[in-house]
């Protein structure tokens, strides 16, 4: 090309790669955080605290060239922060920013309790975490640090933790050394969304993406896996992950152990091993149920592999549902310890069911199978192109700025002390006729009469801000009120609403916390992603040690309960008028400890009437990764319904019970469909009345206390806590798979009668029945 250099041509791509690097950092600066983060508040925390904190005003650097390692730690541990030798604290809650870039760490990021550690979206602005090539520890992200005592935070009590949009990579750290993107044995209220992990590739990897060993979680979703020896490596009591996807793993998921644990989504390409479910400990095969539901997997030689149930403990270990299952060159579908069980093929099928287990009908069981069985028969409802129905956590990346209004700005306090209700309806109401999204800054939003949620909202929340319901309108146990209604009776239309609690201030037993009447119907279904209803054992709350402490040694009545102890009347109400609701990773929990120090964890005793009660005549409701606790009458009671999908979920039995029993304080209100129970019995975890196509994909019901005393579910004490847990009743079309009990001496009532024994179905700690159905 005449008169134009080689040189000029290199100036000229020089100068257009600067102006498409500067645009794309003007598009990453769009983020919304970047704009209306940083302005809240936490009124339990030291002078000058801040909750939102960007990385680089800590020095930082993200240059791909910096050593950014400490001052991470330092965004993340400053001002007073709970971190390892604290036992847990709501005081001092934080968003911890990474703005577009690639930081150098070369030892562990320690992460703190009750944080987020959050990126940036949208497509090419992810920050990256690079290990360093001389990177000489197990975790890159060590969200629960090893010390002289084992775990800093007994793994079964972190609670409140998120990993979002981020880029983990370990490619420089040699393929032998034994690393791991993120350490995280956890429980409820936590998450890791959005991540992508990069790992040396090949038959000498020794990278892993997640290592988690302990816990009682919990949800991951949203997750990308290149390389590693294994994908991920996982136990912990139940877990829900979704929307999984590996590539060039020598094995995608290793499964340490678990009770019970619902895989759906997953996506397993080009590696040698999909699911190994072989561990053994001690002789004990420890992978006690698992479900795979919607997922595909591709070029990979051994889709499942399972140990040796024949000459391994306990009696029913690995039981295992596989539905909807796409495979593509496959040669081995599901392999056992002497070999192939379920051929695969070096084209394409699907393995429509399959399982293994003990089976139960209204008339049969224990029947051991292991076989293709008839899969669930779906209502097109649930559905989307064949698969049940799922949405991610919206991250609004694509709103600018001025598509937000924010709490504080818009004249709510969230100091815990003033009363935010007026503020607050007007914003949601404001809100939705603009059209903007509400960002509640961090804080605490005392209310003391309903808040209502219109359609057509879009809320979310930093650093979980808390709606606290306060005074004497919601303390009538025969006037019950909604804190949170969303929606009135009969009104259409859908919303969003993620990362947000609603809880109680002392006495409040007529509080319903959340109230959802929307008619959304299937085609446009609302969404709730890690919203959470909490029930004292916070600063804040007034229901600590120091008010309602466990009293095993008094026998208690409806007379010497205390009154400050007795908070919700019920924690969730999907009405009979509404239909069309997800719910991802919402706990439903009344404390059974005190959180803050100097507690240390010491139980307690609240008395919150009902957990969460679906009506919905339509239905259409999708539960993932939810879990419920700790209520006197119920976890989860369904009543009138159909059309819903859960799995997993998850109970407890209120750690008091049967002192008092089931009937106190709340008395039996025929209004809300309340169960009539025996007196001495414990509280449902699942009862099913009157409903229909209720499926089910794995449940865990636990029963741990008997009046404060965990030996009656110890092994070898007869799984004594309580007599049942799970009741059926003049309903059809119900499934389950992979049922859990622990405590528990009836596993399942059907119409009245008494129909699995958990002597019959001993699956270590757990007792397992992996397919029930009538």
């Amino acid at each position: 090309m005449r008169g134009f250099s080689l040189q000029s041509l290199l100036a000229t791509l020089v100068s257009l790669l600067f102006i498409l690097e500067a645009a794309n950092a003007q598009k990453c600066s769009d983020y919304y955080l970047y704009q209306v983060g940083g302005k809240g508040v936490a009124p339990n925390a030291p002078a000058n605290y801040k909750t939102f904190r960007n990385v680089k005003d800590y020095g930082a650097k993200g240059d791909g060239k910096t050593d950014d390692t400490a001052a991470i730690n330092r965004a993340i541990s400053d001002n007073g922060r709970c971190g390892p030798g604290c036992t847990g604290s709501t005081k001092t809650p934080a968003t911890i920013f990474f703005p577009s870039g690639t930081y150098i760490i070369s030892a562990p990021i320690i992460d703190y309790y009750y944080t987020i550690l959050q990126g940036n979206p949208i497509p090419g602005c992810m920050a990256t975490l690079k290990a360093t090539v001389g990177f000489s520890e197990r975790w890159l992200l060590d969200t629960n640090p090893y010390g002289a005592n084992g775990l800093a935070w007994g793994a079964t009590n972190v609670f409140w933790r998120q990993v979002n949009n981020l880029v983990i990579d370990l490619t420089a750290v040699p393929a032998t050394k034994e690393i791991a993107g993120i350490h995280w044995p956890s429980s409820q209220a936590t998450s890791i969304s959005n991540v992508v992990f990069k790992m040396a590739q090949g038959t000498n990897s020794k990278h892993e993406g997640i290592f988690m060993e302990e816990g009682s979680g919990g949800y991951l979703g949203d997750l990308v896996f290149h390389g590693g020896g294994n994908g991920m490596t996982v136990g912990n009591q139940q877990f829900t992950m979704r929307n999984l996807t590996f590539y060039n793993a020598q094995t995608a998921i290793k499964q340490l152990w678990s009770w019970g644990w619902t895989y759906q989504g997953v996506s397993i390409n080009n590696c040698k091993v999909g699911f190994d479910f072989t561990a053994v400990d001690n002789g004990a095969l420890t992978v006690g149920s698992v479900t795979i539901l919607d997922s595909q997997i591709n070029n990979t030689p051994v889709g499942i592999t399972f140990g040796n149930t024949l000459g391994t403990s306990p009696p029913v270990p690995n039981n295992l549902i596989v539905e909807n299952l796409a495979l593509n060159n496959v040669p081995t579908a599901i392999r056992g310890a002497t070999g192939t069980v379920l051929a695969g093929t070096t084209g394409r099928t699907t393995v429509a069911a399959w399982g293994r287990g003990h089976e139960y009908t209204k008339n049969t069981g224990p029947v051991k199978f292991e076989k293709t069985i008839t899969p669930n028969s779906r209502p097109a409802s649930l559905l989307r192109n064949g698969k049940y129905y799922a949405l991610s956590k919206p991250t609004y990346e694509k709103v600018p700025k001025s598509g937000f209004v924010t709490a504080r700005s818009a004249g709510a306090k969230g100091d815990g002390k003033a009363d935010d209700t007026a503020a607050i309806n007007k914003l949601l109401a404001d809100a939705v006729a603009a059209k903007k999204v509400v960002h509640f800054d961090a804080g605490i939003y005392r209310v003391t009469n309903t808040i209502k949620i219109p359609p057509g909202s879009r809320i979310t929340g930093e650093s979980w801000p808390i709606i606290l319901s306060s005074g004497a309108n919601f303390n009538n146990m025969n006037s019950p009120r909604p804190v949170v209604q969303v929606g009135n009776a009969g009104q259409t239309g859908s919303i969003e609403w993620s990362n947000m609690i609603v809880s109680t201030q002392g006495a409040q037993a007529g509080a319903i916390l959340i109230q959802y009447n929307l008619n959304s119907g299937s085609a446009n279904p609302s969404g709730m992603w890690d919203v959470h209803v909490r029930i004292g054992g916070f600063a804040g709350s007034n229901i600590q040690l120091a008010q309602c402490k466990k009293t095993p040694n008094v026998v208690a009545t409806k007379d010497n309960i205390s009154p400050g102890c007795i908070s919700g009347f019920l924690s969730m109400h999907i009405t009979k008028q509404s239909s069309g609701l997800l719910m991802e990773n919402c706990w439903l929990w009344v404390a059974d400890h005190d959180m803050e120090m100097p507690a240390n964890n010491e139980q307690i005793t609240v008395y919150a009437g009902r957990g969460l009660l679906i009506e919905s005549t339509a239905g259409n409701i999708w539960l993932y990764g939810t879990g419920v606790e700790h209520h006197q009458q119920y976890e989860y009671h369904l009543v009138g319904t159909k059309n819903i999908v859960m799995g997993q979920i998850q109970t407890e039995t209120a750690y008091y019970q049967p002192n008092p029993d089931a009937t106190i304080p709340f008395p039996f209100v025929s209004a809300y469909n309340d169960v009539v129970t025996d007196k001495g019995q414990s509280g449902w975890g699942l009862r099913i009345f009157k409903s229909s196509d209720v499926l089910v994909y794995g449940a865990g019901l636990y029963s741990f206390f008997r009046n404060n005393d965990v030996n009656c579910s110890q092994i070898g004490q007869g799984h004594s806590c309580q007599t049942r847990t799970f009741s059926v009743k003049d309903s059809s079309k119900v499934s389950v798979y992979n049922l859990n009990t622990v405590g528990t001496t009836k596993m399942i009532m059907y119409n009245g009668n008494d129909i699995a024994s958990a002597n019959k179905n001993e699956n270590g700690f757990i007792n397992s029945i992996a397919l029930f159905r009538v």
